[in-house]
């Protein structure tokens, strides 16, 4: 296993936050309340995961075999994830301020930070790579 990152402490936070949102609303719809305690888990689950060395390589062995192709298929790769974190944060955060933070619009947002903070974890080791080659 390897030592807890900043993205592991991140992951566990962003959790943290969601099960409180859960568990600190008893008036909530159990809809609501299992949408959030899902993706707690899910966070904590890629907390876990993150830790193991299986989880850098896997960014590592696709980063050597893009070392063979063009130019714009290595840099759509960097793009990409830049556009999922743009939409996550485009479509999640005027949601949750028109709705005036309403628990239904705090559930169906609540999948943003797992899928935000992967890609900005897979942004940052991509980075690292490149700067060490």
């Amino acid at each position: 296993m390897r030592h807890f990152t900043l993205f592991t402490f991140l992951y566990l936070a962003a959790g943290v936050c969601l099960t409180a949102v859960a568990l600190g609303h008893p008036d909530m719809a159990s809809n609501n309340k299992t949408t959030l305690l899902v993706n707690a888990g899910s966070l904590y689950l890629v907390a876990a995961l993150s830790n193991f060395q299986f989880w850098h390589q896997g960014v590592v062995r696709s980063e050597a075999k893009l070392r063979d192709k063009p130019a714009w298929d290595r840099n759509f790769v960097m793009i990409l994830p830049i556009l999922i974190i743009a939409f996550m944060l485009v479509t999640a955060i005027p949601d949750l301020v028109n709705h005036n933070w309403a628990t239904e619009a705090s559930a169906r947002a609540s999948g943003a930070p797992l899928l935000i903070l992967i890609n900005a974890e897979q942004l940052f080791i991509r980075s690292q790579i490149r700067q060490e080659s």
